[in-house]
């Protein structure tokens, strides 16, 4: 004989519940517990009326579109501890009334930018323990407004979608901990007002931008409460960077500096404010001078030292800041690359090394040596009569040097200092 579930379930023209599933009619809301039943996907025969469906501790690989469609009604949805590694695009498109999903212990490298598209009035998502290494920018977008709970935790995460985090207005807890994170954009949480706890422990994070939200960290009349921030496990450099920081003073956390050296091991509340210092910026070697001829590359080298590392900036004959385009290059370390060198080019560059301890320059002298065209002189190179390769230059002392062929030229100049 049926059991009386199953046949109030038929009388009523709702479909059966799936084995080996057990459903729950519960006044007008109907749960689908099909957790830890060995299932290799979602039934797909699960009433389409279910408020609440459980399917954690199975061995589901996949979800795609069909899985879920025309549960227009679904509330709460748990898949976690299977074996997902993929969501196909809108597999929650039908999800509309979804307020809860649960995807933590799965297998998930990745999300793309549809794969979490459909449920639009989410509020807790739950992604921790899988393996992500990637999540699209405009993964979370559905949702932003409604979304209060996001765990990331124990991911293998870098980046995380920081303008989308940063546009939940209605966050209340964010999980980041357990990650890969070794930098935070500056301001990335200014607009979470809602925030009441976040947590960075155990990522690569040496330094934190100041933002407003961490000040309430200590302050008992904010609104609406004060933030319970989590950052022990991180190599901190305690330096003049993090002195803002260490003003604020919370005596029961237990971050320790990893850097510099003299302050390694110690217990970030208890290193004096005044240890908290930096290093200007020293110039520690750069290029001087330097003599290419028209049309070749120019490597203008700067390398500085200092705590924080410096940043470095070059600026060129006409006083303003040299930025990469087609023909040049600055890059971090502080070389200067000019791929084809014209005329125009030449002159005095300088180099810009500046932390939040100050700033050091130096300057470079480039010349670019034209070469002889039709016969017609340029300065700085002259053809000799009678020999368009011979061309000659004239050496630091006044004197003229003569060289054959832009191969001795090049080998000349490559031995001059800079």
């Amino acid at each position: 004989m049926a059991p009386p579930l199953l046949l109030l379930l038929l009388a009523s023209g709702a479909a059966a519940c799936p084995l080996p599933c057990v459903c729950q009619n519960l006044s007008e809301s109907l749960s689908t517990l099909c957790a830890h039943r060995g299932l290799l996907f979602v039934p797909p025969n699960v009433d389409r009326r279910t408020v609440e469906l459980r399917l954690a501790d199975n061995f589901i690989q996949a979800l795609g579109p069909p899985d879920f469609r025309n549960m227009t009604g679904l509330v709460d949805l748990t898949l976690s501890r299977n074996a997902i590694t993929r969501i196909g695009a809108r597999a929650f498109g039908d999800l509309e009334s979804l307020r809860s999903l649960h995807l933590d212990g799965n297998r998930l490298v990745e999300l793309g930018t549809g794969s979490l598209r459909g449920p639009v009035n989410l509020q807790h998502l739950i992604l921790s323990g899988n393996q992500l290494g990637r999540i699209a920018p405009g993964a979370f977008d559905d949702f932003l407004e409604s979304l209060e709970d996001l765990d990331l935790s124990y991911n293998n995460l870098r980046q995380v979608p920081w303008a989308g985090i940063g546009a939940m207005p209605a966050l209340h807890t964010l999980n980041l901990d357990h990650n890969l994170i070794d930098a935070l954009p500056p301001g990335a949480f200014a607009q979470l007002g809602q925030l009441s706890r976040l947590d960075l422990t155990s990522n690569r994070l040496a330094t934190l931008a100041p933002d407003p939200l961490f000040s309430r960290g200590r302050d008992a009349e904010a609104s609406p409460a004060p933030l319970v921030l989590s950052f022990s496990g991180n190599p901190l450099h305690c330096n003049c960077e993090l002195l803002w920081l260490r003003r604020l003073a919370r005596p029961d956390d237990l971050e320790t500096c990893a850097s510099p050296p003299g302050l390694a091991g110690r217990y970030f509340w208890a290193v004096p404010e005044g240890e908290f210092s930096c290093e200007p910026p020293l110039i520690a070697r750069h290029t001087q001078r330097l003599w290419v001829l028209e049309g070749q590359r120019a490597t203008l080298r700067c390398r500085a030292l200092g705590d924080p590392a410096p940043t470095m900036h070059w600026v060129g004959p006409d006083d303003r800041l040299v930025g990469n385009s087609s023909r040049a290059r600055a890059f971090p370390n502080g070389t200067l690359e000019i791929g084809v060198t014209g005329a125009g080019d030449a002159g005095g560059y300088t180099c810009i090394a500046t932390n939040p301890a100050g700033e050091a320059t130096a300057r470079v002298e480039l010349r670019v040596l034209a070469l002889p065209h039709g016969g017609n002189s340029r300065p700085g190179a002259a053809a000799w009569p009678g020999s368009p390769s011979l061309v000659f230059i004239l050496s630091t002392s006044g004197s003229p040097v003569y060289l054959e062929g832009q191969g001795a030229l090049s080998s000349v100049l490559a031995s001059r200092p800079g």
